[in-house]
């Protein structure tokens, strides 16, 4: 996002923030992470670095129970700043709410929880890696709601652009003259147990020709002592003539448990691209195991420690990487 724009848009928000406390109900919060890497040779980082410092600032409120906003504002490193999120909304019954602006794209179950202090991974798994967007957000509108033990959500948007690889490229102005459309529908039992498939539509060439479409299945479960997560994805894009539509799928699966405190992590992660136009005949295969710790000094502070082991089918590959994270909420 533009940095001027932004720095405007986060001075409007916190004028409005002051403003409204006398007639709504306002919050405010944040959080912070910061991580070491270090890798083998092929790795991005064979070296070790102090990497991916994120800090980010939200305020969200309501005004006479019925209407509300939300604005959260990140700081990625010393110099890029953007907005994750600022959006208003007509916030009628738990059935039906009705947002407008910008908005984290509700596709599964990790996009809208992946702060450093709301996962236990501390990298994005391998098939959301190669799927869509870190962090991928949208302007346009949402409807959601939930009606008993299901739940809804439904958007139009700008849409995705083509990028250089099968993961479509974020932007904050349309391409064409197509609007992106999906939404999620999903199964919510108590407190431990979500479920939900997604699906997104939409042109992403400049042409306004060619299709992306994305489908996904999570799941999630949590108990007192457990935890575990699970998406399951696939893509189909649309690509010039002769060549024939290229896809992607792939799963990851993370769980951890609780030992007072201490929380022993793994998953296992896989992707599987057959795309000629951004990868010619080869055929991109990685898959990914991971093992490591959480460490819960508070409700809101969180040492992670992670090691990944990476796989490329039909190559040897050095890509092995650990790293250690510190994540913050407040």
């Amino acid at each position: 996002m533009n940095t001027t724009k932004a720095v405007v848009a986060a001075a409007a928000v916190a004028v409005l923030a002051l403003a409204v406390p006398v007639f709504s109900q306002v919050k405010y919060g944040g959080y912070l992470g910061l991580e070491y890497i270090n890798g083998q040779e092929e790795s991005a980082i064979p070296h070790g670095s102090i990497e991916n410092l994120l800090a980010g600032f939200l305020v969200q409120g309501t005004v006479q129970q019925q209407f509300g906003f939300k604005v959260e504002a990140r700081a990625h490193g010393v110099d890029t700043f953007d907005m994750n999120q600022a959006w208003v909304g007509y916030l009628a019954t738990q059935a039906f709410n009705v947002r407008a602006g910008l908005f984290l794209v509700p596709f599964g179950g990790w996009n809208t929880a992946s702060r450093p202090h709301e996962t236990i991974l501390i990298r994005t798994p391998l098939n959301l890696e190669f799927l869509y967007p870190e962090s991928w957000r949208d302007l346009g509108v949402v409807v959601e709601g939930r009606i008993g033990v299901l739940s809804y959500a439904a958007y139009m948007g700008n849409g995705l652009a083509e990028g250089e690889t099968t993961a479509a490229i974020q932007q904050f102005d349309d391409n064409n003259t197509d609007k992106a459309k999906g939404g999620r529908l999903g199964l919510v039992a108590g407190q431990s147990l979500r479920a939900g498939f997604s699906y997104y539509t939409g042109k992403y060439d400049d042409a306004d020709m060619r299709d992306l479409i994305l489908e996904g299945a999570d799941f999630a479960w949590t108990s007192n002592q457990w935890e575990l997560h699970a998406e399951i994805t696939k893509s189909f894009m649309e690509n010039p003539a002769p060549i024939e539509r290229g896809k992607s799928e792939g799963w990851s699966i993370w769980g951890c448990g609780d030992l007072r405190g201490f929380q022993p992590v793994g998953s296992y992660q896989w992707v599987r691209i057959t795309d000629a136009y951004h990868y010619g005949d080869a055929v991109f295969e990685r898959s990914r195991w991971t093992a490591g710790l959480r460490y819960v000094l508070s409700q809101t502070l969180f040492i992670k420690f992670e090691y990944d082991w990476n796989l490329e089918e039909g190559t040897p590959f050095k890509n092995d990487q650990w790293q250690v994270q510190a994540a913050l909420s407040f």
